[in-house]
């Protein structure tokens, strides 16, 4: 029984490591939280599969498809009408999440399960990280500066190699007068 339980909570620290990340900038027009069923999961998905995208920490339903319909009443109120699944989901297995109008308040962990009655087939994190709009002008005005940089850095490098190779140049030349002179 210890043996079990140990292997269950293993499992779910590996699901929770394996979560996918997304980057995306408040404001942008939309973003795809991606949710595919694994190699294993009979597909076309039957009509009584209950597809459930849920927000944690705290637990927010943002979309539900229920006898192959979304089912707007079941979702909370700041998802309404800014999420979308495709209508051929359950038949491709593809339970992507199209979430539009990106705001701040959408940053979070994304859980997409599907299931049929208690049991559950298959479920996906995804970390949703979102940027303001400020952060996403400081990071543009950082990398700029970055790229700056690298430029004069490598431009300081060439000129000190060739003032170097200008110098070893001089320095021949006036090594190889002055053997001249004392030769004749």
């Amino acid at each position: 029984m210890k043996i079990l339980a140990a292997f269950v909570i293993l499992l779910q620290v590996s699901q929770q490591a394996s979560a996918v990340t997304l980057e995306v900038k408040e404001g942008d027009l939309s973003v795809l939280l991606p949710c595919k069923a694994p190699a294993g999961v009979t597909l076309p998905l039957t009509v009584d599969t209950v597809v459930e995208w849920k927000r944690l920490n705290p637990d927010i339903t943002v979309h539900v498809r229920r006898d192959n319909r979304d089912q707007p009443n079941d979702q909370s109120q700041q998802y309404r009408s800014r999420t979308s699944l495709s209508q051929d989901a359950l038949k491709s297995g593809d339970l992507s999440l199209t979430l539009k109008n990106i705001q701040l308040v959408d940053q979070a962990v994304y859980d997409c399960s599907a299931s049929k009655g208690r049991d559950t087939l298959f479920s996906n994190k995804v970390d949703l990280q979102v940027i303001s709009e400020d952060e996403a002008e400081l990071a543009a005005k950082r990398d700029e500066f970055h790229n700056l940089y690298i430029t004069f850095l490598v431009l300081f490098i060439l000129t000190l190699i060739v003032a170097l190779v200008l110098a070893g140049v001089v320095y021949k030349e006036k090594h190889m007068k002055g053997r001249s002179a004392v030769d004749m």
